[in-house]
């Protein structure tokens, strides 16, 4: 599906976007370049911010369209009974794994845990080569050569929805120790991630050489700058290469239901799939849309199998257990 087989969009939307203008606001940008007569009205703020609001407003809401970053807040406003079923052809693009499973909600772009590093900083680690990076999750947890060198953000929604999918995939035990031996290489904690990305990429002095977080913000870098010395490699199997997505829901009672249609089929056809590709580093996920980047494909990624409708908003019990072990706050 291209946006030359769609109707034109015409009209005014409200979008509450619970990700931030640099992830997806030249999206936006280049809808209304193509239509004229298109306003998109953007709100961004907090994921749990925008769920709170749309709770708080319900069916009086203004927004149309709630553009989340995670499934646990899409599933938050489905439970609350505040969006409709999307139209099925656009559920349909998209793989069962990355939408309600009565189409609630989809998926529009996809992201992958990673472990992100600097190339040039070889000889400042334990490392004989890059290659010896493990290929599961654990290890960068167990392995000393990791102590004074890795980092990660704690404290974003991602982060606790890969610790609540380890709990699931491994058990709690299993995931407290994790977290416990993790928080024992002294990892640097930052509060955003394309801050440690950049900062790894930088390789000052203070700058961490290994990061854990979303592939994204690695090949965003890479996007801008080639020559770019981070580098991207994926655990296999397991949480620390867990696949989840940024998606929308449509609000109940919207003035012009066939024009939030369209936008929705805007964002799931090629050219809304390449968008963000290529400006966000991310993945497709509609079926049919190649992957072009400088990172692996999805198809050559060995992400776990994992419901991502499973994942709760509030991903408190994940937020207790990172406290529990100190890793957070920060």
């Amino acid at each position: 599906m291209s946006w030359d087989d769609l109707g034109d969009l015409e009209g005014e939307i409200t979008v509450y976007s619970g990700r931030t203008p640099d992830q997806i606001d030249l999206v936006f940008e280049q809808l209304e370049n193509e239509y004229s007569g298109l306003t998109i009205n953007r709100d961004y703020d907090d994921n749990d911010v925008q769920v709170n609001q749309l709770e708080q407003e319900g069916d009086a809401t203004p927004a149309d369209v709630f553009y989340s970053q995670d499934p646990g807040a899409l599933g938050a406003v489905h439970d609350a009974g505040i969006v409709q079923e999307l139209p099925s052809d656009i559920v349909d693009t998209v793989p069962e794994s990355y939408r309600h499973p009565d189409g609630y909600w989809t998926g529009v772009s996809g992201r992958v845990r990673s472990v992100f590093y600097n190339e040039d900083r070889l000889d400042e680690t334990p490392f004989d080569s890059w290659d010896e990076l493990p290929t599961d999750i654990f290890s960068y947890a167990e392995d000393d050569r990791f102590e004074g060198i890795i980092s990660t953000r704690p404290n974003s929604g991602t982060f606790r929805g890969f610790i609540q999918a380890m709990v699931d995939l491994e058990g709690e035990d299993a995931t407290r120790q994790w977290v416990s031996d993790f928080m024992d290489q002294d990892p640097q904690r930052y509060g955003s991630g394309s801050t440690q990305a950049e900062e790894v990429n930088r390789g000052g002095d203070g700058d961490p050489i290994i990061g854990l977080g979303n592939s994204y913000y690695a090949a965003r870098l890479v996007n801008e700058d080639p020559d770019s010395p981070i580098r991207v490699t994926f655990t296999e199997g397991d949480a620390g290469a867990l696949f989840s997505v940024a998606g929308i829901a449509v609000t109940n009672n919207v003035d012009d239901p066939e024009l939030i249609a369209e936008f929705a089929r805007h964002l799931v056809a090629v050219e809304g799939q390449e968008f963000m590709m290529d400006d966000n580093g991310e993945f497709p996920v509609v079926d049919g849309v190649d992957y072009v980047g400088p990172l692996p494909g999805p198809d050559e990624l060995n992400s776990p199998t994992y419901d991502l409708s499973e994942f709760d908003m509030e991903l408190q019990a994940a937020n207790d257990l990172l406290e529990d072990e100190g890793m957070m706050p920060l």
